[in-house]
C-alpha cells in the first residue's frame, strides 16, 4: 500500500511562492523605472545648468559690448546706432574683394597677352588687353580662348552675371601682328 506523505513543516505554499516571485518582479520593474527617471532628471538638470551658463555668458558679453559702446560714446570716438551696425553688416556681406580677382586674372592671362587697362564704372568692369598673333591664328579665337579662361575661373567669375566681348582691333607693331580687344563684365 502506498501512502501519501504530506510535509506539514512547510512554511510557504506554492501559491505563496508564486506570489513572492511576482512581487519581486514588480519591485525590479519599479526599481528600473525609478532609476531611469532619476537618470533623466539628472540629465535634464545637467542640460539646464549648461544652458544657464551659455545664457549667462551671452548676457555678460552683451553687457560688456553695451558698456564698451557707452564708454566710446562718452569719449566721443563713436556715435553708433543699431541702424549703423546693420548697414555695416549688410555692406560687409555684399562687399567684393578685388585683390583675389586681380590675382586670378593675372594667372589666367596667357604668356603672349598683356592686360592694358581695367576700368570699373556703373557695376561694369571693362578689361582691355593686347595679344600677339601667331601665323594662321584667327582673331576671334584669341578673344574666345581668353573669355573661356575667365568663364572657367570661379574666383574671378563668381561675382559677374555676364561677361561679353565688346570690341577688337588688329594692328602691326614692330613687324608683329597684334590684336587689341575689350571685354565687359557686369556685376551681379
Amino acid at each position: 500500500m502506498k501512502l501519501i506523505k504530506i510535509n506539514l513543516n512547510q512554511t510557504v505554499s506554492k501559491a505563496q511562492l508564486d506570489q513572492i516571485k511576482e512581487e519581486k518582479k514588480r519591485w525590479y520593474i519599479f526599481g528600473t523605472l525609478t532609476s531611469l527617471f532619476i537618470i533623466y532628471l539628472l540629465w535634464f538638470s545637467f542640460m539646464n545648468y549648461r544652458m544657464n551658463n551659455i545664457i549667462d555668458s551671452r548676457q555678460e558679453t552683451i553687457s560688456k559690448i553695451i558698456k564698451d559702446t557707452e564708454e566710446l560714446k562718452k569719449s566721443g570716438k563713436i556715435n553708433l546706432s543699431k541702424i549703423d551696425i546693420k548697414t555695416l553688416n549688410k555692406f560687409e556681406n555684399k562687399r567684393m574683394f578685388w585683390a583675389p580677382k586681380l590675382i586670378a586674372l593675372s594667372e589666367i592671362t596667357p604668356e603672349d597677352m598683356a592686360i592694358t587697362g581695367l576700368d570699373f564704372e556703373n557695376k561694369k568692369l571693362q578689361i582691355s588687353a593686347i595679344s600677339k598673333m601667331n601665323r594662321g591664328e584667327k582673331d576671334f579665337d584669341v578673344v574666345q580662348d581668353f573669355m573661356k579662361r575667365i568663364d572657367e575661373n570661379d574666383e574671378f567669375n563668381k561675382d559677374f552675371k555676364s561677361i561679353k566681348f565688346d570690341s577688337m582691333e588688329k594692328s602691326r607693331a614692330k613687324g608683329q601682328e597684334v590684336l587689341s580687344f575689350t571685354i565687359k563684365a557686369k556685376l551681379k
